[in-house]
């Protein structure tokens, strides 16, 4: 038989083995927050995400989110940043279509072709499935950052247009 000393000690190792992080940590849970970290929306789903999560649409701020797209992206251009039913529907396509690019581990872009001959576009869904820390606090993803029209399809499902305009 083995003493109480040594069942107490392989106990302890296997229960150490067994609650250590593992490398890549899996994303937090999603919470609702104030603020910035407001969620807008939950409605969207996709097959396709580096987390396997469904992205979301946070309030945000100036550099993420619905007030990011509000205020059309980094340089104001509103007309190029909807956000309405209509706008929704083509995000949903976008996903639908799955990752066109995931440019960073977590960050991940989704787009959608329109259009034949001179007035080809792409709609482009960039969504950070990174987790988001908002006063002190982890949020879950940070959400969707930008939507909006790209000219052209150059590439599988516009994802050259999309790319091109990075500093949305």
């Amino acid at each position: 038989m083995f003493s109480r000393k040594y069942f107490v000690a392989v106990m302890t190792a296997c229960v150490c083995a067994t609650t250590a992080t593992p490398s890549t940590a899996s994303p937090g849970p999603i919470k609702d927050g104030s603020g910035a970290a407001k969620i807008v929306d939950r409605s969207f789903t996709t097959l396709a995400s580096p987390t396997g999560e469904n992205p979301i649409l946070r309030q945000g701020n100036s550099k993420f989110g619905l007030a990011h797209i509000k205020q059309g992206g980094k340089y104001g251009d509103k007309a190029n940043h909807p956000y309405n039913a209509a706008a929704k529907k083509k995000w949903r396509l976008a996903f639908s279509n799955g990752v066109c690019s995931q440019l960073r581990k977590k960050y991940a872009l989704y787009c959608h072709p329109f259009g034949r001959g001179k007035k080809k576009k792409s709609y482009c869904v960039y969504v950070d499935f990174a987790d988001l820390t908002y006063h002190g606090k982890n949020m879950g993803q940070k959400g969707i950052v930008t939507a909006y029209w790209s000219k052209g399809q150059k590439g599988p499902k516009g994802r050259d247009t999309c790319l091109a305009k990075k500093g949305d």
